[in-house]
């Protein structure tokens, strides 16, 4: 929650009751950075007469958007999945499983209310959901950036924040597999992107100017990464459009992970350049997630922790 930016801030969620309804912070966590702000697009009247300038303007459709990074703690990881495109599924009584399984609705089945303080001032944004998402490693911290667009925004109550002390996933916690139940150890970093391109949708009403709700679009989700460059098999099963699993394991313990699976990921980019002499030959490697028709999703995101709240 709380950056050393202008004064410090805070920053806490809750996964409304109902839709672009605000609800109070129930779940305040540390952030890098965040870009989400108020849109509006103005009616510029300047019909023809004996006049060049614009005559008057009036208010039009209104939505938020913005970008927000921060720790992949397993506490707060849910919360986001929730409000993306997928199903998510709980399990457990006190330690708790949530399995994130993609599906193809055109809405998110849950919204967020976002809660921002920046310099004592609260910003309060409504019926926000997670257009694209990604977990990647930044020195070894794993790091989770979630593109929001929700529906409004206004001023809220001050809230009362209680920080969670959860250590993020770091260094000597990844296991790396490809395919899955085969272990590498050469990687050194690596980015899984989930794009469901959200657009915010507005319709004729009496009710306010905020967006009606966030659709969802075509899905595109990719892995990329670095390591060291072992041999031609690879390489050649990249020419050959072969597909292969994956499996992406961040672990504190049995009960507290964040495990990334995918059925059936293809090499579409496969990079291997010379460096200087004696240096280690690297590829790079990008891969697409095919829905796999066994599996039945395209991925699948499985969270270990004690965080409880209902999907």
């Amino acid at each position: 929650m709380a950056y050393g930016i202008g004064g410090g801030g805070i920053v806490g969620l809750a996964p409304e009751a109902t839709p672009n309804t605000y609800l109070a912070p129930t779940k305040f966590f540390p952030i890098t950075s965040e870009t989400l702000n108020y849109t509006e697009a103005h009616y510029l009247r300047r019909s023809i007469r004996q006049n060049v300038d614009v005559y008057g303007v009036i208010q039009g459709n209104v939505n938020t958007i913005g970008d927000m990074e921060f720790e992949a703690t397993e506490d707060v990881v849910p919360f986001f999945l929730n409000a993306s495109r997928l199903t998510v599924v709980k399990t457990g009584t006190t330690n708790f499983t949530y399995t994130c399984t993609p599906n193809a609705n055109a809405q998110a089945s849950k919204t967020l209310s976002l809660t921002i303080v920046r310099n004592n001032q609260v910003f309060g944004f409504v019926g926000c959901v997670v257009g694209s998402w990604s977990l990647s490693t930044a020195e070894g911290i794993l790091m989770m950036r979630v593109s929001i667009v929700g529906s409004d925004e206004a001023t809220q109550s001050a809230p009362s924040p209680t920080f969670a002390q959860i250590a993020p996933f770091a260094t000597g916690q990844y296991t790396f597999s490809i395919p899955q139940g085969t272990p590498i150890t050469d990687v050194d970093s690596f980015e899984f992107t989930a794009e469901d391109n959200a657009e915010p949708q507005f319709r004729l009403k009496s009710t306010g100017r905020g967006a009606q709700y966030i659709k969802f679009g075509e899905r595109n989700a990719r892995l990329s990464f670095d390591r060291d460059f072992p041999d031609r098999t690879e390489f050649d099963s990249f020419k050959a459009t072969t597909p292969t699993t994956v499996r992406i394991l961040a672990s504190k313990g049995a009960n507290n992970s964040i495990q990334i699976d995918i059925p059936q990921a293809v090499r579409d980019v496969y990079n291997v350049q010379l460096g200087s002499q004696g240096d280690l030959i690297r590829s790079h490697q990008e891969m697409q997630c095919v829905l796999d028709n066994t599996a039945g999703y395209p991925f699948q995101v499985t969270v270990k922790t004690q965080e409880n709240f209902t999907p």
